[in-house]
């Protein structure tokens, strides 16, 4: 009987160090893992550092050219223009980025009431910058037209050739004013 007792015991200790051993492998390949994020998080870590000296170099060439400027004298030469503000020529550059904005909506196909509220729009914001006289007359008016027509209904391509060619001449005003 001792035999026997002694076998039962060597497959009871076989299963165990199995056990063991499968387990020191799960062990090993969760370590491995583990190694793999690490090493993956010290990159992320080295890309940061890398990023963040890129910001902060940019930011310094950034302030040296804003002192640049600003130590700079604002040169006022060329001719008629001299006389007016910065504020001037600020609003009449915004003047003409309106009319190049509404130069876009006039397309083919054009929903006119769609058409004639952004006319309307562009005339509303013109007139607050100080734009007056025949061009937003000549905007409303266009409005108006565009009111005659349906709903749903596209501007027709002869109209919408005479928008543009009204607002090329809106454009030569704006930029006369400069």
């Amino acid at each position: 009987m001792d035999g026997i007792s002694l076998s039962e015991e060597d497959t009871y200790l076989r299963a165990k160090l199995t056990e063991i051993n499968v387990s020191i492998e799960r062990l090993t390949d969760m370590l491995n893992r583990m190694i793999e994020v690490i090493s993956s998080i010290g990159e992320v870590k080295e890309s940061t550092a890398d990023i963040s000296a890129r910001v902060s170099e940019n930011s310094t060439k950034l302030d040296s050219i804003l002192r640049k400027i600003e130590s700079s004298p604002v040169s006022t030469s060329g001719g008629a223009s001299s006389g007016m503000s910065i504020e001037d020529k600020g609003a009449i550059s915004s003047s003409t980025a309106v009319l190049d904005n509404l130069e876009a909506q006039f397309r083919e196909g054009a929903i006119a009431s769609d058409l004639s509220e952004k006319i309307s729009a562009a005339a509303t914001s013109l007139e607050e910058k100080g734009v007056t006289g025949s061009i937003v007359v000549k905007m409303n008016r266009w409005v108006r037209i565009l009111k005659t027509y349906g709903r749903i209904d596209s501007v027709s391509p002869s109209d919408l050739g005479k928008i543009r060619t009204d607002l090329r001449e809106w454009q030569k005003e704006i930029t006369a004013r400069r």
